[in-house]
């Protein structure tokens, strides 16, 4: 769960959270971003209360509140990858104030990220209009999804 200690503390032993932006994680949400055909991607990390955006395309802020979150549903599962082709039709997320309103996101694809078998983030795509991926569309997510693990095991 987002607030166990042990995920915590491998999250703290990244040295992540707060960091400046790195060229190695923006050039992996702008590769992802294009591979899927989607305005946003997001290198997620899982704080305590926020998820803070290592490196984002698309939006604006660099973090929100953990009410809000879409990888919450990383917590739920024990699946390494979530895709939503539709969020109005998928029940986890059908009532999100951020697709019932704006910026109405209907499609939210994600990779978990794990440091020492813990989950501390996510690498995530969202796209305003339903969509549904390729073979080799879900193949990059994944691929990118190690990149960033691997980037993260080197801090620290």
């Amino acid at each position: 769960m987002r607030h166990d200690p042990s995920r915590l503390a491998a999250l703290q032993r990244t040295l992540i959270l707060d960091s400046p932006a790195e060229r190695a994680y923006d050039d992996i949400t702008r590769l992802l971003a294009s591979s899927l055909h989607v305005p946003i991607a997001i290198v997620n990390i899982l704080d305590d209360d926020r998820d803070w955006f290592k490196s984002c395309i698309g939006l604006p802020q660099s973090e929100s509140p953990a009410t809000t979150s879409f990888c919450e549903a990383f917590f739920n599962t024990r699946d390494d990858l979530i895709v939503v082709e539709d969020t109005t039709r998928d029940p986890r997320f059908a009532d999100h104030p951020f697709v019932v309103g704006d910026p109405r996101i209907r499609f939210y694809a994600a990779a978990r990220l794990s440091v020492a078998g813990r989950t501390v983030g996510t690498l995530c795509a969202y796209d305003f209009a339903p969509k549904r991926l390729s073979i080799e569309q879900l193949d990059e997510l994944r691929t990118q999804a190690v990149a960033v693990m691997e980037l993260l095991s080197r801090r620290g």
